[in-house]
């Protein structure tokens, strides 16, 4: 007999929840949890009904008996924990008026460290002290079997008005299609992360939101929405990756697959006859079968090349496609997509003529035959990918890149610039190497220390990946800088300012190649202890990202610390620091050795 789970309900004051995010408590597994969707109204609306004193839904955390750390883990009310914590924040007004900080002592202490900010008008006293007083119905569930959490999530919202379909096939299922479908949608929408478990506090910087709101990905600025393929509500509903979901069946199945509800459930394991469980073993053994690593790395592939073209064409995929605006358009774009798909993947070509290729694409939407209705056949489809493959084959040739997946970079490197919202010190950006003194003379001294930043990340821990990308300048400041030096202009994306490496070959007088070579040769002579020296090189890339070439220096922590020129580096934040001999104990204790002296 199963002994029963431990469940504690109670009430938590509005104070403490927000003194619990501060201590950074609060997790969010992406593997069954949704991303943070609601919009400036839906936030304002619950804070809303606390300051009115009205009774809201029951937020549900489950504590992990095994995961050290005393995190809660957020089951059902990741929404409304968000809508408190970024209102207390001033992140947002309510009625025009914004948190007074000076109401609770967590954050009048950071409003006089200067990590948080007092905006105006502020909220009368008394009217923050209710809200901060309110008691938040709350439950904790103790576990120890990460399936039972799985199991609480998807019965809690099987009704279905919580979640969307989508978002219901998708909580809790780790077999290989549905992590692949997780994982390149987030990439595509640009909320990728490099670990599934995530602090509430990092989960801002990577949700969707529109322009009224300061943080997070604008919903606007999504490749679905921005090209009129899917909806801002469609997105919001995860439609999204229910068009991953079809494009992937589509990808790995040897015949031609249907698209509709009833497969998509099947594929994700919700069905439980013998037809639905057959289908659902297919799927996710032809996952395995290409391998889930190069199953996205082709998707990747595909949509770099499609973006690219829309990039040139310079117009969104409707416009291109289409001579009169449409509504959104999936079937349109999975017709495209699957035939640049079966030219650059499975054909292994490359663009010859981009203008060329444009001009097939201009206003074909009329040559494309879309079955409508819920259902769309394999064989319906596949004629279709066939005609749109004769139609724009020409502007195709054989490839002749050794190692076609790293030609562009468009999707992976965009990936990496989101991830280090909630992997900091993981991350770092660079400029370049060369002096922003007007005078093109290779600068030494920030060239070792991007070596020592690779060194500190490495000893971030064992197995732990990082990157350095070069050719991205560290601030507004130092783009206008590179700008006016070498009368260039870098690419904006998101926050980012990315400005390429080619200035500073050109100022060296050297090709892009052989400039790639000098910091090759500089990195093997330089005073870095193996193995991270030689993992560096045979990792280190050079990546195009449109009209930009970016260095990329990948790092991973080794099995024992690495140093610098005899030296040990961790990372702070977004700072390295060289670490001092009384600090041996703890930094060792991370490999479980003691000190190396």
């Amino acid at each position: 007999m199963n002994s029963v789970p431990d469940l504690t309900v109670r009430g938590e004051l509005v104070e403490r929840v927000y003194g619990n995010y501060d201590a950074r408590r609060y997790v969010v597994n992406r593997r069954y949890q949704r991303k943070l969707i609601w919009t400036l109204e839906e936030k304002r609306n619950f804070i809303d009904s606390i300051m009115e004193g009205y009774p809201v839904p029951i937020i549900l955390l489950a504590e992990n008996a095994k995961r050290e750390g005393n995190t809660l883990e957020i089951i059902d009310g990741m929404q409304r924990l968000d809508a408190i914590v970024s209102f207390i924040s001033n992140k947002f007004s309510v009625h025009g008026e914004y948190f007074n900080l000076e109401t609770i002592a967590v954050t009048k202490a950071l409003a006089d460290n200067g990590k948080l900010t007092q905006k105006q008008p502020i909220m009368a006293r008394d009217t923050c002290v209710r809200i901060a007083s309110y008691l938040l119905p709350l439950s904790i569930y103790e576990f120890s079997d990460e399936k039972a959490v799985d199991t609480v999530f998807r019965r809690i919202n099987s009704g279905g008005r919580q979640l969307s379909r989508q978002e219901l096939r998708a909580a809790g299922s780790v077999d290989s299609f549905a992590t692949v479908v997780r994982r390149v949608a987030a990439k595509v929408r640009g909320d990728d992360s490099y670990s599934d478990l995530l602090r509430l506090n990092d989960m801002q910087e990577i949700s969707i939101t529109n322009k009224e709101l300061e943080y997070g990905i604008d919903v606007d600025g999504i490749f679905w929405v921005e090209h009129g393929i899917l909806s801002r509500d469609n997105v919001r509903q995860s439609r999204d990756e229910e068009l991953v979901a079809d494009l992937i069946a589509y990808m790995v199945s040897d015949d031609p697959i249907s698209s509709r509800t009833e497969f998509l459930d099947d594929f994700y394991g919700m069905t439980e006859d013998k037809a639905g469980q057959s289908r659902f073993a297919e799927i996710d053994g032809a996952v395995k079968k290409r391998s889930p690593a190069l199953v996205i790395a082709d998707f990747q592939r595909t949509l770099d090349q499609v973006k690219l073209t829309l990039e040139h064409a310079g117009q969104t995929f409707v416009q291109l496609l289409f001579k009169k605006p449409i509504s959104p358009s999936p079937r349109y774009f999975q017709v495209i997509f699957l035939a640049f798909y079966e030219l650059v993947v499975k054909q292994n070509k490359e663009v010859r003529d981009r203008a060329q290729l444009i001009a097939c694409l201009k206003e074909s939407g009329d040559q494309i035959v879309i079955q409508e209705g819920g259902r769309w056949g394999g064989e319906n489809r596949q004629k279709a990918v066939e005609g749109a493959v004769g139609f724009i084959q020409k502007a195709f040739q054989a490839s002749t890149a050794t190692d076609p997946a790293t030609v562009h970079w468009v999707t992976q490197l965009e990936n990496l610039l989101s991830q280090s919202y909630t992997e900091q010190a993981a991350y770092d950006f660079k400029q370049g190497f060369i002096e922003l003194n007007g005078k093109n003379k290779f600068d030494e001294d920030s060239f070792r220390k991007i070596l020592k930043t690779s060194v500190a990340i490495s000893n971030i821990g064992k197995g732990h990946k990082g990157y350095i990308l070069i050719g991205i300048a560290e601030s507004q400041a130092t783009a206008a800088r590179i700008e006016d030096i070498f009368k260039i202009t870098c690419r904006t994306h998101d926050r980012f300012k990315i400005s390429g490496v080619e200035h500073e070959a050109l100022a060296l007088g050297k090709s892009l190649d052989h400039f790639f070579q000098l910091v090759v040769e500089k990195i093997k002579a330089a005073p870095i202890s193996e193995p991270l020296r030689s993992y560096i090189l045979s990792h280190i890339k050079s990546v195009r990202y449109y009209d930009k070439t970016v260095y990329v220096l990948e790092v991973i922590g080794q099995a024992t610390p690495s140093l610098y020129d005899g030296k040990y580096y961790e990372r702070v934040g977004a700072n390295i620091r060289e670490v001092e001999a009384e600090n041996f104990p703890h930094f060792f204790g991370k490999y479980n050795v003691g000190s190396l002296e």
